[in-house]
């Protein structure tokens, strides 16, 4: 492999916790020298004069579905819209040229006069009463059908309200299991996501995602070009453990890194498992896997030898797991199990993350999206929306926090932005602070600290290139991207 040199840059020293000024050799998918260090090998076939930009490692996304990113990316998209008639109007639009719509990513904290109620499976009739109509919210947790959608939906799927044509949880996040991608649709979806996460940086994704679609990621191998580590749904246990499966099989190019599992729902679907009811309801969300149901899984997982990956947002749901953790694992957690969102932590649970080494998964995107005065969360969560997504108390506290996006949007600046803005001290970190959870300590997730995260001689050569200095830049959207690098080879250069 031809060796490259970087030259005439200013790279990201994680010793100085500063931009250091340098020229960095790359070959045989490796970093070989960064100059001060090995000066006599700064010798390559091909030298690239980066005219004083910053180098930071490859963004790693602890927290992605980015091919169902990628399948979304081919339906109508609703992120857009800030009404409920725009949403109508663009599924009408579509409905023209195709015999069903499956619309994604509508947001009604976007809506500034929504009602609650109103959009229902009788209003979905209106466009149409014979081509199915599938309207599924971002966070995934919540989908509203037409008639003809639910017709088609196996009448034993629990948590359907029928009367509404609402799903939740498990009916709604896995709606691609009733109306299928095709094979194609996939294949361009996995492009499709690669394409976007070069484009904001990212060279490695944690990625939940289903067999079928880690089956073709595997025959894909050659061509990815950025590093997958795949999580897939607990439900497949039993078959994963008796092939003998154990957290990180593959290589740093694809590998199975473990298992995820769902306790509960979303803030913005009211189904997260809170202590306290939401704001103007008596309901407080549900709990959706048991603690006797936990326990054994989780004793399975260590028995096995896999990491588990559990969705928590909601103080209760996180507690029910901190105390099925405190009985069942190793203090030390050599599996490193993951706790996904923990949106709401009150002190004594921050504690007992730390204590038990448990990994935080956080998406700092959250905060940027929804936690703003008058937000989402203030809107259903009221006066503790502050004291949410509270990064820089776990920190504080001593625990792994590692950042991802789960693709809402896909983004690290986006989500830097979100960190360093936070609207309270438990949360706001300094720009040094998020970027190194989206890189050096992301890595530890997948069990990749001594190879990734780094800009040192020996990681692997997983670079971006900045046009800005993004330690000092006061608005992270004006950051670009110009160039990714990932095993030494350029993958993906900005168009001037």
């Amino acid at each position: 492999m031809e060796r490259i040199l970087l030259k005439n840059c200013w790279y990201l020293n994680w010793q100085k916790k500063r931009f250091s000024r340098a020229s960095i050799l790359l070959g045989d998918k490796k970093i070989v020298a960064v100059s001060g260090t090995h000066k006599t090998e700064l010798q390559a076939g091909k030298s690239i004069n980066l005219r004083g930009k910053y180098i930071l490692p490859g963004f790693i996304d602890c927290h992605t579905h980015l091919i169902a990113m990628g399948i979304e990316l081919q339906r109508t998209d609703l992120s857009r819209c800030t009404s409920l008639n725009q949403c109508l109007e663009r599924i009408y639009v579509d409905l023209k040229e195709n015999n069903m719509v499956f619309a994604v990513n509508w947001d009604e904290s976007n809506w500034p006069s929504y009602r609650p109620g109103l959009l229902n499976r009788r209003l979905l009739d209106k466009l149409s009463r014979k081509k199915p109509i599938i309207m599924r919210r971002v966070c995934g947790h919540l989908a509203v059908v037409n008639t003809p959608a639910l017709k088609k939906i196996p009448k034993k799927t629990k948590t359907i309200d029928y009367k509404n044509g609402i799903l939740y949880e498990n009916a709604a996040l896995y709606l691609n299991e009733v109306f299928k991608p095709d094979k194609e649709m996939c294949k361009k979806a996995i492009n499709l996501g690669i394409d976007y996460a070069l484009k904001n940086g990212i060279t490695s994704v944690h990625e939940i995602t289903n067999p079928e679609s880690f089956q073709l990621l595997q025959q894909s191998k050659s061509h990815l070009k950025i590093r997958f580590s795949i999580y897939l749904p607990v439900r497949y246990i039993n078959q994963i453990t008796e092939a003998g499966f154990l957290s990180r099989l593959g290589d740093e190019r694809l590998k199975f890194s473990g298992l995820k599992i769902f306790m509960d729902g979303s803030i913005g679907a009211r189904t997260a498992a809170l202590k306290n009811c939401y704001q103007k309801s008596r309901k407080r969300g549900k709990i959706l896997v048991t603690q006797k149901r936990l326990s054994q899984l989780v004793s399975q997982a260590e028995k096995n030898g896999l990491q588990l990956m559990i969705h928590s947002i909601g103080d209760r749901a996180t507690e029910l797991v901190l105390k099925v953790f405190e009985n069942t694992i190793p203090r030390k957690n050599p599996l490193r199990h993951r706790l996904e969102h923990i949106e709401i932590l009150s002190p004594a649970m921050i504690e007992k993350i730390a204590k038990y080494h448990l990994i935080a998964s956080m998406q700092p995107n959250f905060v940027h999206r929804w936690q703003g005065s008058k937000g989402m969360y203030q809107q259903h969560i009221g006066p503790a929306y502050e004291k949410m997504n509270c990064f820089r108390k776990l920190l504080d506290a001593g625990a792994y926090v590692v950042f991802g996006s789960d693709c809402m949007p896909m983004g690290p600046f986006y989500g830097i932005e979100g960190a360093i803005r936070h609207p309270s001290s438990y949360g706001r970190l300094r720009p040094i602070d998020a970027i190194r959870l989206y890189t050096k300590d992301a890595a530890y997730a997948t069990f990749d600290e001594d190879i990734l995260g780094a800009i040192e001689p020996g990681r692997l050569a997983d670079l971006i290139v900045l046009d800005k200095n993004p330690l000092k830049v006061k608005d992270t959207k004006k950051i670009k991207v110009m160039m990714v690098i990932v095993d030494g080879r350029i993958v993906y250069q900005r168009g001037v």
